[in-house]
């Protein structure tokens, strides 16, 4: 389940480990904390933590899909809602409660 493209917009499918997923530093562009991920051509087991060079620099277009944040609390945001999309998961498909 890849990087796909659907008419306009860009669509991030996980569940078969062929999506790598990296935090990194965006210098440039308001330098900002991002979060980048790279189709993978060989899937690995979902969980699989890749190792980098340390401050490895890639260039944008390297990076087909990115999460950008000017500001901390923004993550905490992204980091709620994924929370939430598991619960929905983990308990009949989104019949969660609201916490």
């Amino acid at each position: 389940m890849p990087i796909v493209n659907i008419g306009y917009t860009r669509q991030l499918e996980f569940g078969t480990g062929d999506i790598d997923v990296t935090p990194g530093w965006l210098r440039g562009y308001e330098d900002s904390g991002v979060v980048c991920f790279f189709q993978r051509e060989i899937p690995n087991p979902i969980g699989t933590k890749a190792e980098y060079e340390p401050h490895q620099e890639v260039d944008i277009s390297e990076t087909p899909v990115r999460m950008v944040f000017h500001k901390p609390e923004s993550i905490d945001v992204v980091i709620r809602a994924l929370e939430k999309t598991k619960k929905f998961m983990l308990n009949a498909k989104g019949d969660v409660k609201n916490d």
